[in-house]
Order: C-alpha cells, then sequence, then structure tokens
C-alpha cells in the first residue's frame, strides 16, 4: 500500500516508475505513468538465453548458502530443518533442470512472492532479476524498500551504474528486538551503507538507522506515509450487543499483542460489557490465544486470523476502538486507516505515526494501566468517542501521499545533484 502510494503520486510529478515485483496477477491497480514489472510474465526486457543462464548460476552460487539458512521466525510458519531446506534447492534444481524456455515458465514456477519456507530463495532469485532488468531499463536512480529487496536493489544498482535511495518501513529491530536475526540485520545494514541515501518513514526509526545502524545523519530523511482515505463503510452489525475493541496487525513481537491482551483483562475487572477481536496472523498468535485463556478472559477474545481488504474494512465497521501497543513500530499505517474510517484509536508513543496525529490517545506501549483506563474512557464516554472520531476523521484527510511524493522528490534531486 505504500509503495503504490508513493508510486503513483511520484509518477503524478511527471516522473517515470518502474514498480518491480515479484509477481502480477492481472487484478493490481494502474496508475498513470506507474509501469507495473512482474517477473511472471512474458514482457521482461530479457531474453531466453539470458534468464536461463542466469537461473542455473543461480542455483550454483546460491546452493551451499540456502542450505545453512534457517527459516525466519516472523515471516515462517512451521519451523523447517537444514535437510527440509535442502530438499527445497534440490526441487529448484529439478526444474531447472526441464530446460525452461519462457520467462513466464520460469517465475511462475519460482518466484511466489510470498513468505513461504523458500523465502531466502526467493530473495535472491529476485535478486538476479532486477540485476539483469538494472542491465535493460533506462532509468536515472534505484528506489529500495527493505531488506528482502535490498539485494534486488543492489544488483540493479551495480548493473545500472545508478545510485541508490534505500527505503526502510521496518527494521530487523523492530521485529524482533536484541535478539534479531543476525543474517537479516547485515543484509540491512550493508546497503545502508552502500545507498546515496536513506528514506525512513519516521523520525522514530531515522534514529534506530543512525543510532543503531551506524549510518551518518546527513543522509538518512524522514518521510512519513500517508493513507488511502477510502469511502467510509456504514457501521456493520456485530453478533454481540458489546463493545468491541480490534487489534490488528502481523500478530508478533513488534506489535505488542501481549500487551493488548494483558490490558483486556483490566478492562474486563472492571466493564465486562467489551470484547475484544484480534485481527491477522503471526508467530505469537497461538500464545495469544493462551494467554487470554491463562488470564481468564477466553470468552471475551474473537480471532480472525488473516483478512483482505474489504474484510478489514468491516470489521473497521463494527469497532468502537482500534489499540495498537507497537514495542518498535517503524510508522503504523493501520492507525491511519483506523482514523480514515472513523474509528478512534489508541497508539503507543514508540510508533512512527505518533509523529504525524493529533486526534488520537497516545501512551508508553508497556503501560497496560494506562492502556486499559484509556480504553475504558473511550468506550465509557460518548462525548470523548465522538470526539477522537471526528477529530481523526478531519486530521487524516490532510495526511496525504502527494505530501509525502513531494518530499521524496527533494530526496531523489539531492540524490542527483
Amino acid at each position: 500500500m505504500a509503495c503504490r502510494g508513493l508510486a503513483r503520486e511520484v509518477a503524478a510529478r511527471g516522473h517515470t516508475v518502474y514498480f518491480v515485483l515479484p509477481r502480477v496477477y492481472g487484478n493490481e491497480p494502474r496508475d498513470p505513468g506507474v509501469h507495473l514489472i512482474g517477473l511472471n510474465t512474458k514482457e521482461l526486457p530479457i531474453s531466453d538465453a539470458e534468464l536461463q543462464e542466469m537461473l542455473f548460476s543461480f542455483a550454483e552460487r546460491h546452493g551451499d548458502e540456502i542450505r545453512k539458512m534457517l527459516p525466519f521466525g516472523a515471516y515462517d510458519s512451521p519451523t523447517l530443518t537444514a535437510d527440509e531446506i535442502s530438499q527445497n534447492l534440490d526441487l529448484i534444481r529439478k526444474q531447472l533442470s526441464r530446460q525452461i524456455q519462457a520467462n513466464e515458465a520460469a517465475a511462475e514456477r519460482l518466484l511466489s512472492g510470498g513468505y513461504g519456507s523458500d523465502l531466502v530463495h526467493q530473495i535472491h532469485l529476485y535478486a538476479d532479476f532486477c540485476s539483469l532488468l538494472g542491465k535493460r531499463l533506462k532509468v536515472d536512480l534505484i528506489h529500495g524498500h527493505d531488506w528482502m529487496t535490498f539485494p534486488a536493489s543492489l544488483g540493479a544498482m551495480v548493473q545500472s551504474g545508478k545510485p541508490l535511495v534505500a527505503h526502510v518501513h521496518a527494521t530487523e529491530f523492530d521485529r524482533s528486538g536484541i535478539h534479531g536475526n543476525r543474517y537479516v540485520e547485515d543484509m540491512e545494514r550493508h546497503p545502508f551503507h552502500r545507498a546515496s541515501a536513506v528514506v525512513t518513514v519516521s523520525n522514530y526509526t531515522r534514529n534506530i538507522i543512525i543510532n543503531r545502524y551506524g549510518i551518518a545523519p546527513e543522509k538518512v530523511f524522514a518521510v512519513h506515509n500517508a493513507v488511502e482515505v477510502e469511502e467510509q463503510v456504514a457501521p456493520a452489525s456485530r453478533p454481540f450487543e458489546d463493545r468491541m475493541v480490534t487489534f490488528l496487525g502481523r500478530i508478533t513481537f513488534q506489535k505488542g499483542p501481549d500487551y493488548f491482551v494483558r490490558a483486556a483483562r483490566k478492562v474486563i475487572d472492571q466493564n465486562r460489557n467489551v470484547r475484544f477481536v484480534m485481527v491477522g496472523t503471526g508467530d505469537m498468535y497461538p500464545r495469544m490465544i493462551e494467554l487470554a485463556a491463562d488470564l481468564g478472559i477466553g470468552k471475551y477474545f474473537h480471532y480472525t486470523g488473516f483478512l483482505n481488504r474489504e474484510q478489514i474494512k468491516k470489521i473497521y465497521g463494527m469497532s468502537d476502538l482500534y489499540v495498537i501497543p507497537s514495542v518498535s513500530e517503524p510508522f503504523g499505517l493501520t492507525a491511519l486507516e483506523a482514523m480514515s474510517q472513523g474509528v478512534p484509536v489508541i497508539v503507543s508513543r514508540q510508533s512512527g505515526v505518533s509523529e504525524v496525529i493529533e486526534n488520537a490517545i497516545k501512551l508508553d506501549f508497556w503501560d497496560v494501566d494506562a492502556i486499559a483506563k484509556a480504553i475504558l474512557d473511550v468506550i465509557g464516554n460518548d462525548e470523548l468517542h465522538t470526539q477522537l472520531k471526528s477529530g481523526g476523521l478531519e486530521e487524516v484527510r490532510r495526511i496525504s501521499w502527494a505530501n509525502s511524493a513531494e518530499r521524496l522528490e527533494e530526496v531523489y534531486r539531492g540524490v542527483l545533484a
């Protein structure tokens, strides 16, 4: 959503944008000036011979490295053994041995664009594809978004000879704290130093890049995210009369779901006419179900799993309050989405979005007493609820991707100068 908003508005300022994805499905929205390139299409400016040579080279270069890698917890579901990862690589080798003749068939089989057990394969294969594109596409600069695209960004930078802008939506430190995956941290750190500029989604993240990754302050620029203000949905009926408090996001360390559950326990102690809904999936999902049960509030919780955009809008239409007590949140786009749907918001001070909004309650993620009190205040005070709802709606309409693109264009001009 963020990449699409930026690409559309950068193009609207008179520039040409090549938006390169592992795959496209054909139903993506199209914007003037934005050329959406999926590596699973036949229209790539790459010959069959180049493609086949690259694929065989990929398997030879990355085979030993990939065999040693274990999955990344924040993105993976079942834990795989090194032998299972090796089997995945062998499957790729067998696919390559079939003498793939068409671009579409190659990427269709090998680039899923997902977060499966072969994530490391996907990252390196995507990088090789983008390196080939770097030779062919006539561009002025490369703009890479987050660690999974950084090898591709560096490859395109080297092949094109053009400068790199590395965009940080979240760091491994945000996702996992001080015990993060060292491989991922290194994959972040190297491009930060090689890039001509580093763009962060908040000043909060800018400080992390400077202080934790040792990047010179003069090359790190904060460009805040925005939101698509969609038509507000009508209030949706729900299967209970109680108030509804919603958590929406990856159920993982970074988002602070355990603080949400512990605050809920304190709310229930004072008001039993409240239901708590957790939307999303993640590595902490089973533990949150267990935690609610251990605290004796399991019957007040509902878990939806993953929802699509239309289903999420329906959830917003049911919600009386949205709470996201993130431990370390570079931005927090869902808070703006909730506000755009007329839902009052409680966010942690440890989030980038707190830098750009005023009509929300901001608290420290660890202060479950304060979070519980704020929830009780909002659902129990109609005047406060209406004030946060109307003020949030008015405020979010002023936070536009056009403003973000204008700031990003300034970074581009500085790099090219």
